[in-house]
């Protein structure tokens, strides 16, 4: 009996223990059932852009709307992240093409993003077409998407576009029709300059002046004293935003009583702290402006300002879009892919377009964008909206 009762309480014992064990078995095996979770996966993105240099104030603005938009993004969640890659070229070309084939090459970059300058948007194309990586530029010159590559994207107003824009406003709502171009010896420049003479020409009209500069020239008075001479009224000045200012200088100290015309390369904040008092009543062409008061835009100037201390610019808002599209096309396909971007973009037509800051963003067959522009006046020192 004693042995009876001996071996019952054993077994009473391994039932409990098993039953106190069962739960952390089930906790285990379900531990192990279970599918792992998802790994988050990268979206790569390098930017090419000037962070010093005289044109670094175009590059920042480049950096910090696409660092906006990466933040906005992660903070997120999601399965695709975005790391962001900056390679400062300083404006100089060929270490514009050096970082492109850094970024594509050893970064392993699904886009990218750059030039800020047209010469060196150029110089990139044929890098980026032969890597088959998708390459979104805000420079404006003609020739970067007339080289056949399916690979690059203008993300900004194509010179054309701008200077047929500025072109009937400055004649048919400002009333100049004597009007000088001033343009700088590049790409960029010989573009804008063709391209508002041909508007010009739409309207009957021709250049009262055309001069030319060398593209890092800082005393513009010879041009200037044949602009004084051909009797203009207005005068388009195209190159850097940092000529420009100083040609707006030099044309004040000359006793010139110009109305001076800009395209979105002077809408730059830059533009107006360079150029003070001698830059007032400059009329100007963007696709963003801190001073539209509508909600949603001022509601993205207000959370720009918060975190990098200054009022958004265009190029911000065409990059910080930008960022917004490659994430789409990743997510939507559920792949990290050069190509997947590419057709993503591509198809954005007006009937389909990408939903942004600047609006309905369509490509034409050539890669180029086209959204409305603001034409604003400076007015004691900040902007005010003329026209859209």
């Amino acid at each position: 009996m004693d042995e009876d009762r001996a071996t019952r309480r054993i077994r009473k014992d391994e039932t409990s223990m098993m039953t106190r064990k069962t739960p952390f078995l089930i906790a285990a095996l379900l531990g192990l059932w279970a599918a792992p979770a998802a790994a988050q996966q990268t979206i790569k993105i390098g930017l090419v852009a000037p962070m010093t240099g005289a044109f670094a104030a175009a590059g920042q603005s480049h950096a910090t709307g696409a660092e906006m938009r990466v933040k906005e993004i992660n903070a997120a969640g999601g399965k695709y992240k975005i790391e962001l890659l900056v390679e400062d070229d300083a404006s100089n070309c060929n270490q514009s093409t050096n970082a492109t084939v850094k970024l594509i090459t050893q970064d392993k970059v699904q886009a990218v993003l750059g030039a800020v300058n047209s010469p060196c948007a150029l110089a990139m194309v044929p890098i980026t077409q032969r890597y088959k990586v998708p390459q979104f530029t805000s420079g404006v010159g003609t020739a970067i998407t007339q080289q056949g590559s399916e690979w690059v994207f203008r993300i900004a107003v194509a010179a054309t576009g701008q200077t047929k824009v500025l072109s009937e406003f400055a004649v048919k709502t400002l009333k100049h029709e004597k009007v000088a171009i001033l343009y700088s010896d590049d790409e960029y420049g010989a573009s804008m300059a063709n391209g508002f003479k041909a508007g010009l020409a739409a309207l009957n009209l021709q250049p009262a002046a055309m001069e030319i500069f060398p593209r890092n020239d800082q005393d513009f008075t010879g041009q200037l004293t044949s602009v004084k001479r051909s009797g203009a009224t207005a005068l388009y000045a195209v190159g850097a935003y940092t000529a420009s200012a100083l040609i707006a200088k030099q044309a004040k100290q000359l006793g010139m009583n110009l109305q001076l015309l800009g395209d979105t390369g002077n809408a730059s904040p830059k533009y107006i702290e360079l150029g003070g008092d001698a830059v007032e009543g400059a009329v100007l062409v963007e696709p963003f402006t801190p001073a539209d008061p509508d909600a949603k835009n001022q509601e993205f100037v207000q959370r720009y300002k918060s975190q990098f201390g200054r009022e958004p610019d265009g190029w911000v808002a065409e990059v910080y879009d930008t960022v917004g599209m490659i994430h789409e096309a990743v997510t939507k396909a559920d792949k990290a892919d050069p190509k997947v971007i590419r057709d993503h973009v591509a198809a954005f037509t007006e009937g389909s377009p990408y939903k942004g800051m600047l609006g309905n963003w369509a490509f034409d067959k050539a890669g180029d964008a086209s959204f409305p522009l603001y034409k604003v006046q400076i007015k004691n020192g900040a902007k005010t909206i003329l026209a859209r």
